[in-house]
């Protein structure tokens, strides 16, 4: 899996768009649980979820991404399913309840 990074307004919403299922992980410079967790939740993404399009976003590059999706702090995770945001996970988020929330929707959507 190929993450891609997000650098407009314009970007996001044609990556956000043209996925089925889409996550957006939107990091800080100098975040060091944003450096530390990305790494799995692309693992997770790749091995459980690998129909999931997996975006980047770095905030203090980009605030004005940041601000259009009411992202004020990070890590902050974004899941979207048919161009639509369907959860939202910011500052502590668990590898094992991104799992959980996932297996559902992707399964219904994927019909695996």
């Amino acid at each position: 899996m190929v993450t891609v990074i997000l650098d407009s307004l314009d970007e996001m919403q044609a990556f956000v768009s043209g996925q089925p299922a889409a996550a957006v992980y939107f990091a800080g410079e100098g975040c060091n649980v944003c450096t530390v967790l990305f790494p799995k939740v692309a693992d997770l993404l790749r091995q459980e979820f690998p129909r999931v399009a997996l975006g980047r976003v770095e905030c203090g590059s980009h605030p004005d991404i940041s601000a259009q999706h009411g992202v004020f702090s990070v890590p902050t995770l974004l899941l979207f399913f048919d161009g639509h945001e369907a959860q939202r996970y910011a500052r502590n988020i668990s590898i094992s309840e991104l799992r959980q929330a996932l297996q559902r929707p992707y399964q219904l959507l994927f019909d695996e």
